[in-house]
C-alpha cells in the first residue's frame, strides 16, 4: 500500500496508469490490491480478499472526483487457479465492496427448535427409545447357488495329505464370521502333479476331532492365481467366486467337500490364493470346523476377525447425516497435518457436491476440507486460511470414490508450502506454495461440511488426524491397519491426534476415542463382514492341506438354497438444546425409532413375505422454540462501488500491462476516508486497484450514501424480496440520485432468464413509473475481443470481460421539498433465474457553481485499450463534456490539438445541457500530423474547455490530454499504385456480411455485400491519396469465424496488388471491426473524389447482374448517371428526372462483370457508388 501526495509524481503514476491526464488540479493516488501481491502460487485461488487501507482524511482538501482504476492482467507464474490458463476460463461475477465500520453495536433476535429429530426441525414426534427385541432389521431373503458333482468316469485328486506322516498334521479350528486367506506356491502345486491346465472341481477339506454331523449355513470360496509370493494384507479384488452357499457333512465323513460352480484351472508358474469365510456354523459341542492343517511360513496364511473386541467398523451416510467430531484435540495443528480414511462412496449418487469434511474457525471460516468428490468428479483438498484457504484439487475417475473402498490420505507441511493427496499409498496429486498456517478449529464434522450441508452418501472407516507429515511409504504401511491397539506400534503413534473407527451399536451416543464423535442423523455403524473384512490382517502360521479334486468334467446338479441377511434398521437421533448466554448448545444426544416404523421380510426381488410392527414404550416429542438473543456484533454496512464480469480467458491476452476500466466512484466520497476496507473477489485474473482522489471543487457535495436491495433475488418472487424504500432526507441534502445496478444470471429453463431473456425493469417514485428500460445489453461490440467463450451473446445488463452498467436516476425534479419520499423498482415476472442487485440512493448538497464545463473523457484520438474499436481514427477529435454548473451550458469555448503544434480555439454551440447533463462533441481539425506520419510515434493531444461568455468557475477540470497514435500510412514501396483490393472469404451466411469504405468526414466511398457462402471474392479498389476507414460488419453479431455456431469460417484482407497484406482483420470480432488508414500515392483518379452532398443516392442489389436500381434520396431534378470500370473508362451513361423515393432500373446486360464505379451528377453535386455485377 502506498499514499503519495504531490503533483508531479501523481501526474507521472497516472501517465503509467492510463493514456489520459486530466489537469492542472493535483491527485491523490491510494493503492490497495497490487498485482504482485497476488501473482504467486500460494494465491493462486485467492481472491485479493478482504483488506485495509489507508485513505485520506479530507480535512484539509477537497476532492471534485474520485476515480476506482480497476485494472487486470493474466497471470504470469502461474495460472488461474491452477486450472491452465493465465487468465480465467469463465465469466465470473467480480464485485468490489467497501465496508463501513459504523462502530455502532447490534443484536438479532434468534430462534432455534428445542429438539432436532435426525438432525432437522420437526413439528410433532412419537418414537420407541427401546424396542422390545433390541434393534429391529429389515430381512432380505436371498437365493444362494449349490453345486454337488458325481464323478462318474474317475477322477483325480491332488492331496497334500498323500505320503504325509499323521504327526506332522496339526489341527486348526475355523470360526464363523473370520476371513481366512491361504496362499500355495507354484512350486508346492507342482509338487502335487497338479499341471498345467489341470481342472478341478471340488475342494475337500480334511476332517479333525469330533466327525460328528455338522454344517454350514453359508459357505464362501473364492480363488485367484497371483504372481505374489507372500501375504501382506488382505487381498480385496481379482477372486473368483467357486463356492457360495450351504455345505454339510455327515457322521464320520472325513471330510467337508466344498464343490465349485465353476471350475479353477492350473495356471502355469502362477501362486495360488484361496479365500474361505463360514456363517452359521453348527458342529454340535463346537463352535468351529476343525481341520487337518500343516505348519508354514507366516507369509502364507493370514486372517481378519471384524467382529472381536475393539475391531473397526464403518459408517453409512445416506445424506442429512454427520458426525460431529469434538475439535479439543486439534489444537495441536500449526504447520503439519495428515488426515486420512478409507471411503466407499455410493455409486447411485457419486459424483455429487459432497463434503467428507470440514472444519472451521472461530470466525466461520474455512481451516480443513475435503471434497470427495464434487459433481465434476473433482477431489479438492483445502487446508489452512489466511484471507482464503490454500487449495489442491484434480479430477478423479469413478472407481477412486464410488462403488468401492479405496484409501485417500491429505497432507499439508506450511512451511515447505506442500500439500499433498495420496491415494492407497501412492501420491495422486501435489501442490506447492502453499504456507498458509493451520488456524483454530472450533468446529468440524466428518460426512458434511461445517454448517451440515453438502451431506456425504457413502461409507468412511478408519478416520485419524495426526500433526506431522505422514510419507506415503508410511502411509501405505499402515493403512490397512485401525484399532488403537495395533496403532501402537505406529512409528508416529505420539503425533495421533485421534482415530476414529465408528465403534458401538447403533442407538449408542458412544465415545470414539481421542477425537470423541457424535452421530447426528440415522447413519449407520456396521461391522464389517468377513467376506468383505480386510482391515487389521493377522499372519497365521497353520494352513489346512490342499486336497482337490477334478479332471473331466463331472455329472453336476446345481440347486438352490436360501440364505435371510438381517439389515439393522438405524435409528434417529434425537437432541436436546438449551440457550446458554448468546448461543444454543446441543445438551442430550439419544436415538430411537419412529412408533410407525413397520420392519419386513422382502425377498430379493422385490416380494414381501412378512412385516412386523415396532413394539415398545412410546416416548412423544415436540420440535419446540428457544428464542435468545445473538452476541452483539458491529453494524458494518456494504456498499458495492462496482460490479465487473471476468472475460473468457481461453487463449486470451491482456498483455503485460493489463487492461483498466474506471469507475466514477465520487459518489462514495464519505465513506472512501481513514481507514477503509475493501474486498474484491477475482481470482480469475489478477488485479490492481488504485484511487485517484482528484482536488477541486465537486458539482455537489455528497451528504449521505445509502444502500438496499442487496444480493440475489429471484424473478419468480420478486415483489415478496425486492421491496418498495422510503428515504427520509437528512439535514443538509438538497438533491438526490438513485443508483442501481442489476445482472442477470441462470438460464436453460423456460425463456433461459435470466442471463439471456429479454425484460423490463422500471423505477416508480412516490407509486408513479418515471423509467423503463429493456435490461438485455449488446456485448458483440465489446473492445475486449475475441474472447475464449460466447463472449458475442447479448446478457442481462452484463458482458463478460465488462462492468456491470449502473443506472443513475436523477430523483431531484420528483421529490425536492418532500418531507420522504418512496422508489421502488419491477421487473416482469419469470418463473426461473435470478438477478444480483443493489440499489442506493445518494443525498447531497445544492450545486456548488453556477457556470462551468468539465472534460470527461476524450474519446478520439486515444490508446485507451477501451476505445480501441474506434482507434485510431481519421475522424475529427471527439470528447465528452458536462455541465457542473447550475445553469444551462449552452456555448463552449475549445482549444485543443497535438501538443507542440499550433492549438486551435473555436467556440461551439451545443444543445443546451442541464445540470450534470453530458454531450460527445465533435471537434473540427485538420491538421495534417493527426493522421499523416510515422503510427509508431506516440502524439499527445490535449483540449481545454472553457464555459463560452460567462465565468467558468471551475477552469482546471477543462483541461484533459491523451495519448495516441496516428493510423498507418498504407503506400507501395518500389512502385506508385492507387489500388487496393478487398479480398472477402465468405462463411456459410454470407448475407451476414457487409464491407465498406468511408472518407475521414463519414462520407460513404464505396461498399458491397456478399451473396455466395464460402467464396473468395476480390475487389479491386481505386484510392486517391487521403484518410479512409475501412470496416467490415456482421448483421449477425457473431463476426465472420466464431466457434460456437454453424456459420462456418471465412475472413476479410487488405491486399496489395502486387502480393502481400496492408492489413488482416480479425475474424472473430463479434458485430464490426474497422481500421483506419492514410493511404498515400501520387496518382489520382476523378473517379473518386466526392465532396459533401446534400441527400444520397443507393444502387442496388449489390452484387447485380442484368438490372441495376437507383434510388435517390433527398434530390429531385434532372440527373445523369454514368458507368465506369475501375480504370476509369466510360462504359455507358445516361439521364433521367431524379424524385425522392422513386426507382430507376438501368439495363446492365451490356456492361462487363466486375467492379464497376456508379456515379451520379445533379444540380452541381456527384455521388459514387461502387457496385459488382456478376
Amino acid at each position: 500500500m502506498f499514499f503519495l501526495r504531490s503533483f508531479f509524481l501523481s501526474a507521472f503514476l497516472l501517465m503509467l496508469m492510463s493514456s489520459v491526464q486530466a489537469d492542472p488540479g493535483d491527485t491523490t493516488w491510494v493503492s490497495t490490491f497490487t498485482w504482485e501481491a497476488q501473482d504467486n502460487p500460494a494465491t493462486a485461488y485467492d481472491s485479493p480478499g478482504r483488506r485495509w487501507f489507508q485513505f485520506p482524511s479530507w480535512e484539509d482538501t477537497t476532492y471534485r472526483k474520485v476515480l476506482m482504476y480497476h485494472r487486470l492482467k493474466c497471470f504470469e507464474n502461474g495460472t488461474a487457479g491452477n486450472l491452465g490458463y493465465p487468465c480465467g476460463e469463465w465469466d465470473y461475477l467480480s464485485y468490489d465492496w467497501l465496508f463501513d465500520h459504523t462502530g455502532l453495536l447490534d443484536s438479532t433476535a434468534q430462534t432455534h427448535p428445542q429438539y432436532l429429530l435426525n438432525d432437522a426441525s420437526f413439528d410433532e414426534a412419537t418414537l420407541i427409545l427401546d424396542p422390545v427385541g433390541g434393534q429391529p432389521s429389515d430381512t432380505v431373503v436371498r437365493v444362494l447357488q449349490t453345486a454337488h458333482h458325481e464323478f462318474e468316469g474317475g477322477s483325480e485328486l491332488w492331496s497334500e495329505l498323500a505320503g504325509l506322516p499323521a504327526n506332522d498334521l496339526l489341527n486348526m479350528a475355523l470360526a464363523e464370521d473370520v476371513r481366512h486367506q491361504w496362499l500355495w506356491t507354484a512350486s508346492e502345486l507342482d509338487a502335487l502333479g497338479w499341471e498345467s491346465g489341470n481342472v478341478a472341481w471340488r475342494l475337500s477339506l480334511p476332517r479333525a476331532g469330533n466327525l460328528s454331523a455338522a454344517s454350514v449355513a453359508r459357505a464362501t470360496l473364492r480363488a485367484r492365481w497371483t504372481s505374489t509370493s507372500a501375504l501382506d494384507g488382505i487381498v480385496t479384488s481379482g477372486w473368483l467366486t467357486l463356492v457360495d452357499g450351504p455345505v454339510s457333512v455327515q457322521d464320520m465323513e472325513v471330510a467337508w467337500d466344498l464343490d465349485f460352480t465353476q471350475s479353477l484351472i492350473r495356471e502355469e508358474g502362477m501362486n495360488l490364493m484361496l479365500d474361505l469365510a463360514f456363517d452359521g456354523v453348527n458342529a454340535g459341542s463346537v463352535e468351529d470346523v476343525s481341520l487337518l492343517a500343516l505348519e508354514v511360513e507366516d507369509t502364507l496364511a493370514q486372517t481378519c476377525s471384524p467382529l472381536v473386541p475393539g475391531a473397526p467398523q464403518y459408517v453409512r451416510m445416506n445424506g442429512g447425516d454427520r458426525m460431529e467430531l469434538n475439535p479439543a484435540e486439534l489444537l495441536a495443528l500449526d504447520t503439519t497435518v495428515t488426515v486420512e480414511c478409507w471411503i466407499r462412496g455410493d455409486a447411485a449418487v457419486m459424483p455429487a457436491n459432497t463434503t467428507l469434511f470440514e472444519g472451521v474457525n472461530s470466525s466461520e471460516q474455512r481451516e480443513i476440507n475435503v471434497h470427495l468428490p464434487w459433481s465434476n468428479g473433482g477431489v479438492y483438498w483445502d487446508c489452512g486460511f489466511d484471507g482464503g484457504y490454500d487449495r489442491i484439487e484434480q479430477p478423479a475417475q469413478e472407481p477412486l470414490y464410488e462403488g468401492q473402498w479405496v484409501h485417500w490420505a491429505f497432507t499439508k507441511d506450511a512451511e515447505t508450502g506442500s500439500m499433498k493427496m495420496f491415494v492407497n499409498g501412492s501420491l495422486w496429486h501435489s501442490g506447492g506454495g502453499k504456507d498458509h498456517l493451520i488456524g483454530e478449529i472450533v468446529r468440524m464434522n466428518l460426512g458434511g461440511s461445517a454448517w451440515a450441508t453438502n451431506d456425504y452418501f457413502g461409507d468412511i472407516a478408519a478416520f485419524r488426524v495426526w500433526d506431522v507429515v505422514l510419507p506415503g511409504s508410511t502411509i501405505s504401511e499402515w493403512m490397512d491397519r485401525a484399532s488403537l491397539d495395533a496403532l501402537l506400534d505406529h512409528p508416529q503413534a505420539d503425533h495421533l491426534l485421534g482415530a476414529v473407527n465408528m465403534l458401538g451399536l447403533d442407538g449408542e451416543a458412544t465415545n470414539q476415542g481421542a477425537l470423541a464423535g457424535w452421530i447426528h442423523g440415522d447413519a449407520a455403524r456396521k461391522p464389517f463382514a468377513a467376506r468383505e473384512a480386510f482391515l487389521d490382517a493377522m499372519p497365521a502360521v497353520v494352513r489346512p492341506a490342499l486336497v482337490l479334486e477334478g479332471g473331466t468334467m463331472p455329472v453336476t446338479a446345481i440347486g438352490e438354497a436360501l440364505w435371510a441377511e438381517a439389515i439393522p434398521v438405524p435409528p434417529m437421533s434425537v437432541t436436546a438444546w438449551e440457550v446458554m448466554g448468546n448461543e444454543v448448545m446441543w445438551t442430550d444426544l439419544h436415538y430411537g425409532w419412529d412408533a410407525a416404523l413397520v420392519t419386513t421380510v422382502t425377498t430379493e426381488w422385490g416380494d414381501t413375505l412378512a412385516s412386523y410392527g415396532l413394539e415398545g414404550e412410546h416416548v412423544d416429542y415436540n420440535g419446540g422454540e428457544l428464542n435468545y438473543w445473538s452476541a452483539p456484533f458491529e453494524v458494518v454496512d456494504r456498499y458495492e462501488l462496482a460490479r465487473y464480469i471476468t472475460p473468457y480467458g481461453i487463449n486470451l491476452t491482456l498483455g503485460p500491462d493489463g487492461w483498466a476500466w474506471v469507475f466514477d466512484v465520487t459518489d462514495y466520497a464519505p465513506l472512501l476516508k481513514d481507514s477503509v476496507e475493501l474486498e474484491a473477489g477475482n481470482w480469475q485474473e489478477l488485479l490492481d486497484l488504485k484511487f485517484a482522489f482528484i482536488e477541486g471543487t465537486p458539482p455537489r457535495d455528497v451528504k449521505n450514501v445509502t444502500a438496499f436491495w442487496k444480493g440475489l433475488h429471484y424473478l419468480s418472487n420478486w415483489d415478496e424480496t425486492i421491496l418498495p424504500v422510503t428515504y427520509t432526507p437528512e439535514e443538509g441534502e438538497e438533491m438526490w440520485r438513485l443508483k442501481t445496478r442489476a445482472s442477470g444470471h441462470d438460464f436453460g429453463q423456460g425463456n433461459n432468464c435470466a442471463e439471456f431473456c429479454y425484460n423490463t425493469h422500471s423505477v416508480n417514485v412516490n407509486g408513479e413509473e418515471e423509467w423503463s428500460w429493456e435490461i438485455m445489453q449488446e456485448c458483440a461490440d465489446n473492445p475486449l475481443y475475441p474472447q475464449g467463450g460466447t463472449w458475442i451473446y447479448d446478457r442481462a445488463g452484463w458482458c463478460p470481460g465488462a462492468p456491470v452498467k449502473t443506472q443513475n436516476f436523477e430523483l431531484t425534479p420528483l421529490v425536492a421539498g418532500q418531507e420522504d419520499f418512496t422508489v421502488e423498482y419491477d421487473i416482469t415476472y419469470d418463473p426461473f433465474g435470478n438477478y444480483r442487485m443493489e440499489g442506493q440512493i445518494i443525498g447531497y448538497g445544492a450545486p456548488n457553481m453556477a457556470h462551468d464545463v468539465e472534460v470527461m473523457d476524450i474519446l478520439a484520438p486515444s490508446d485507451n485499450k477501451l476505445m480501441s474499436r474506434l482507434n485510431p481514427v481519421c475522424e475529427n477529435p471527439v470528447v465528452r463534456i458536462r455541465n457542473n454548473g447550475s445553469e444551462p451550458l449552452t456555448s463552449v469555448t475549445f482549444t485543443y490539438g497535438i501538443t507542440g503544434e499550433e492549438l486551435v480555439t473555436t467556440v461551439l454551440e451545443i444543445n443546451p445541457l442541464g445540470f450534470l447533463e453530458t454531450a460527445d462533441v465533435e471537434l473540427p481539425y485538420d491538421a495534417s500530423p493527426y493522421y499523416v506520419g510515422d503510427d509508431g510515434e506516440t502524439l499527445r493531444f490535449e483540449v481545454n474547455a472553457e464555459v463560452a461568455n460567462a465565468y467558468d468557475a471551475d477552469p482546471s477540470n477543462g483541461w484533459m490530454s491523451t495519448t495516441f497514435r496516428r493510423p498507418p500510412t498504407w503506400q507501395y514501396t518500389n512502385l506508385d499504385d492507387n489500388r487496393m483490393i478487398v479480398w472477402t472469404k465468405t462463411n456459410n451466411v454470407p448475407g451476414e456480411t457487409t464491407v465498406e469504405i468511408r472518407h475521414a468526414d463519414g462520407g460513404l466511398y464505396w461498399a458491397r455485400s456478399y451473396s455466395e457462402p464460402n467464396t473468395t471474392y476480390r475487389d479491386t479498389i481505386v484510392l486517391n491519396q487521403g484518410c479512409y476507414r475501412f470496416t467490415v460488419n456482421d448483421s449477425g453479431d457473431d463476426g465472420i469465424d466464431f466457434w460456437a455456431n454453424n456459420d462456418g469460417s471465412g475472413y476479410v484482407r487488405l491486399k496489395k496488388v502486387a502480393g502481400g497484406n496492408f492489413h488482416i482483420f480479425e475474424s472473430d470480432f463479434g458485430k464490426s471491426i474497422s481500421q483506419a488508414f492514410y493511404f498515400a500515392t501520387n496518382l489520382y483518379s476523378e473517379v473518386n473524389e466526392l465532396p459533401a452532398q446534400q441527400g444520397d443516392v443507393g444502387a442496388f442489389p449489390n452484387p447485380f447482374r442484368e438490372s441495376l436500381t437507383l434510388l435517390p434520396a433527398g434530390i429531385t431534378g434532372p440527373a445523369q448517371w454514368e458507368i465506369f470500370n475501375v480504370q476509369g473508362q466510360l462504359l455507358d451513361q445516361g439521364s433521367w428526372f431524379a424524385q425522392a423515393n422513386q426507382r430507376t432500373e438501368l439495363d446492365a446486360t451490356r456492361w462487363p462483370s466486375g467492379t464497376l464505379v456508379v456515379v451520379v451528377r445533379q444540380g452541381g453535386q456527384k455521388w459514387t457508388r461502387w457496385v459488382l455485377k456478376e
